[in-house]
């Protein structure tokens, strides 16, 4: 398996995990709304398409027996539990969170198989940040699109996800900080140096594309979201947040590539 198909795989089966915690809160939005059960059901075949192509992958590339058959187990879970709620409200308490324990014994495994660090926790961990990352900017510019379409209610659900991806992405800055100036990393040479410095000796270019689309663009859309987007900016705001979701996307890539090339955890 190649370092793309198994970011592919990571990310998808991340995404797959974490979406879930998401469908409360879009459940909320639409209670008291006419003709907009179908944004929730979209959302629905987002979790098991991400499900999907993830296992599939770990079929294809053999990855793993075992970890293939729990990748089956966690396709059945997370089908039964969407037909469950396809017509009906979702409760506090609700069967995904079923779906969220299974999605997540198959994303650790799927780590612990994949990726080669010791110890494992800061992939996980980092892993979890980026599920949450991408899952909410998805959210994001699937309601902008059907807000755009006129199809669903956004604006309160839209401040929330703003507000949970500044969160996360404060995290993992935090995180690159800490990583990036206080871990040293030894050279074929036998020489200790920052893993700032590290990557910028053998991989410069990557590391200014993350800079660049993980932090930079999410900081400039949060204040542009702040100050503009519900004003003057308002018939620019889907061409924004598709901006940013791209961003997102590609700098979860950038993450992988750079676990999985180097073994250190941005």
């Amino acid at each position: 398996m190649g370092t793309f198909t198994a970011s592919l795989v990571l990310i998808l089966i991340g995404f797959a995990m974490f979406y879930p915690l998401l469908f409360t809160k879009i459940d909320q939005s639409i209670q008291n709304a006419k003709g907009t059960r179908r944004f929730l059901q979209l959302n629905y075949l987002l979790h098991l398409i991400a499900g999907c192509i993830g296992v599939l992958l770990l079929w294809i590339y053999n990855v793993n027996y075992p970890l293939q058959l729990s990748g089956i187990v966690y396709l059945i879970v997370i089908i039964v539990v969407v037909l469950y709620y396809w017509k009906s409200a979702i409760p506090q308490w609700n069967l995904f969170s079923a779906s969220l324990v299974f999605g997540f014994l198959v994303f650790y495994r799927s780590f612990n198989e994949i990726v080669e660090i010791t110890p494992l926790w800061p992939g996980i961990f980092t892993g979890i940040l980026s599920a949450g990352a991408v899952s909410v900017v998805t959210l994001l510019i699937v309601s902008i699109f059907y807000k755009s379409n006129g199809k669903t209610p956004e604006g309160g659900l839209v401040v929330s996800l703003v507000k949970y991806l500044s969160v996360v992405i404060g995290i993992r800055l935090a995180w690159n900080i800490v990583v990036l100036f206080n871990i040293s990393v030894e050279t074929r040479n036998g020489e200790l140096m920052s893993a700032l410095m590290f990557f910028m000796q053998v991989d410069l270019l990557k590391l200014i594309l993350l800079v660049l689309l993980g932090l930079m663009i999410t900081i400039l859309f949060y204040v542009l979201f702040r100050k503009y987007l519900f004003d003057k900016m308002h018939k620019y705001k889907l061409w924004i947040f598709l901006i940013l979701f791209i961003s997102i996307w590609i700098a979860e890539f950038l993450y992988k590539y750079f676990l999985l090339q180097y073994g250190i955890v941005l």
